[in-house]
């Protein structure tokens, strides 16, 4: 069993718009790298109910919701605002109205560990909620600039092909004779891909 490492950064936030989902397979748009990540914290919540018989604790069931993460990012430009909203751009303009439709998406990321090593992470399925992303804070007359963010919250949803909520492997278990670099090749490519044993 390999050390617990603490995570000391993330990159390569990619998203793939979901073009189909059926108990036949998944199909997925052309990846979509998202530059400018500051932080990925998931929002998933458990606990355990106790279903209690026989004068005590007769079955326990754990469960988890709230499955997902917020996004923390240098900014989502005003295409990727579109995008995740499902609207379109006219000239240059995205303009938000209550005709907001429901896209899904999956995501992948890479997580670096304490050691330099990486942690691969997947989502297979999920959408976007974000406030408007227009706001700002004036600039200060001296001293040093007060960067601002965005932030976006991608809630999962199980895939309808395997109702499976999303994947993760460390750099450690990727198969002998494979490379990082053709591993993650593929896995910021292909959502369906698996390394092979």
């Amino acid at each position: 069993m390999s050390k617990p490492l603490p995570t000391i950064g993330v990159d390569k936030y990619t998203f793939f718009k979901v073009l189909s989902d059926s108990e036949d397979g998944t199909e997925y748009d052309s990846a979509y790298s998202l530059p400018g990540t500051v932080e990925i914290a998931p929002t998933d919540t458990g606990g355990t109910d106790v279903f209690d018989a026989d004068n005590g604790a007769y079955e326990t069931s754990n469960y988890i919701e709230k499955i997902g993460h917020e996004i923390t990012n240098a900014d989502i430009p005003p295409e990727v605002d579109a995008v995740w909203r499902g609207l379109e751009v006219n000239n240059g303009v995205v303009e938000v109205s209550n005709d907001v439709n429901t896209v899904y998406f999956g995501v992948a990321w890479r997580v670096m560990k304490s050691d330099g090593t990486y942690r691969y992470v997947r989502y297979y399925k999920g959408g976007y909620s974000f406030a408007s992303n227009v706001g700002g804070k004036t600039k200060p007359s001296s001293g040093s600039i007060d960067k601002q963010t965005a932030k976006a919250t991608y809630t999962a949803v199980q895939r309808d092909y395997d109702n499976n909520y999303y994947a993760y492997i460390d750099e450690t278990d990727i198969p002998s004779g494979m490379t990082a670099a053709e591993f993650e090749e593929k896995w910021f490519s292909d959502l369906n891909y698996y390394p092979a044993v």
